[in-house]
């Protein structure tokens, strides 16, 4: 009968350090897990980011090509004023008409992401001058 009683203890005892090692191996899965889908939400986010910058850069080089259009064709022709639209693979710009003592606006579209620039030119013969180029939010 003791013989028994111990076996049944025995039996216990290993059922006992079974079942903490199937909860511990059950809370390091779930920590895994919980890791896991954060990081790769963490890289889904990551990658959004990456697109909008790249989207963001190639809208500002699209508003920069039609700056530099716009500046030769103001030291071609002094009075050039013309709203004009580029069309590029993907996106667009807009060069939008001169203002006063030559004041060029250009909106760059790239995926309905917006640069916008404004340059201001002093003089354009003999040599052309510019006193400012910026990218603004606004005109």
């Amino acid at each position: 009968m003791k013989s028994l009683k111990k076996e049944i203890q025995k039996s216990l005892k290993a059922n006992d350090r079974g079942f903490i090692a199937l909860i511990t191996v059950l809370i390091i899965l779930a920590i895994a897990l919980s890791v896991g889908l954060n990081v790769g939400l963490l890289s889904i986010s990551e990658a959004t980011m990456g697109l909008k910058k790249s989207q963001s850069s190639q809208a500002y080089f699209l508003a920069n090509l039609c700056a530099e259009q716009a500046l030769m064709k103001l030291k071609e022709d002094i009075n050039y004023s013309e709203n004009k639209t580029i069309e590029i693979e993907g996106g667009n710009c807009q060069i939008l008409p001169i203002e006063g003592n030559w004041i060029i606006k250009t909106i760059g579209n790239f995926q309905n992401n917006f640069k916008k620039i404004k340059i201001v030119v002093t003089q354009v013969n003999p040599e052309m001058m510019i006193s400012s180029w910026q990218e603004v939010a606004d005109f």
